[in-house]
């Protein structure tokens, strides 16, 4: 299991070492599409940008997704973003914070927990890089397969409250991300394609993970 623990930390490494992919899709037949019910169109057909409502810019389909879970997944990159303790505290789970304190990184505290994940984009871009979007691409809810099954099993293994982890778990979305990042100065950009955040809603909330 702590293989996995350096794997997921290593994405977040590889930021800038991803290829850039430029996708795009075709119209199709414009009068088989307006046959189609708006609730029957797949993830991202009914995409919406919002650029002032969240912590960082997002762009995600509204039909799939609420505002809250949306601003879950923002204070998390923006936590990151700007090396804030409190909010990434906030944005995941506690018992998952003090796992990756105490035995994934074996840091002495939060604060040298969000300076470490800071510093590991920084190293790829520059000290002021800043997520100018965040688009979520893909959504996925099958706990028992893919990435997701993955982190519910590493979320098992280091909750330490009463029962079982996922007794606790009323819904949980493995969400395929897309970062728009810029630095030095705004005068370099990066895009970065199939990134993964994974998000959780418990009896306490929505929580957010990568």
């Amino acid at each position: 299991m702590m293989k996995y623990f350096h794997k997921a930390a290593a994405l977040l490494l590889a930021l800038c070492c991803a290829v850039p992919v430029l996708t795009g899709c075709s119209g199709g037949n414009a009068k088989q599409q307006q046959n189609i019910a708006e609730e029957d169109m797949p993830y991202g057909s009914t995409m919406r940008e919002d650029k002032t409502s969240f912590a960082v810019p997002m762009t995600y389909d509204r039909r799939f997704l609420e505002q809250e879970q949306v601003a879950k997944v923002a204070d998390l990159v923006c936590s990151i973003q700007d090396a804030n303790a409190t909010q990434y505290q906030s944005a995941t789970f506690p018992f998952y914070v003090d796992y990756q304190v105490s035995e994934v990184y074996h840091l002495g505290s939060p604060d040298a927990l969000i300076r470490k994940l800071h510093e590991m984009l920084e190293g790829n871009t520059a000290e002021d890089y800043k997520f100018n979007m965040v688009l979520i691409n893909d959504i996925a809810a099958n706990t028992e397969a893919g990435q997701l099954a993955v982190v519910c099993e590493m979320l098992e293994s280091a909750y330490t409250g009463e029962g079982k982890f996922m007794d606790t778990v009323q819904k949980a979305y493995d969400l395929t991300v897309e970062w728009n990042i810029s630095y030095d100065n705004n005068t370099k950009y990066a895009v970065v394609n199939d990134q993964h955040i994974f998000l959780f809603q418990t009896a306490d909330g929505w929580f957010a993970l990568m």
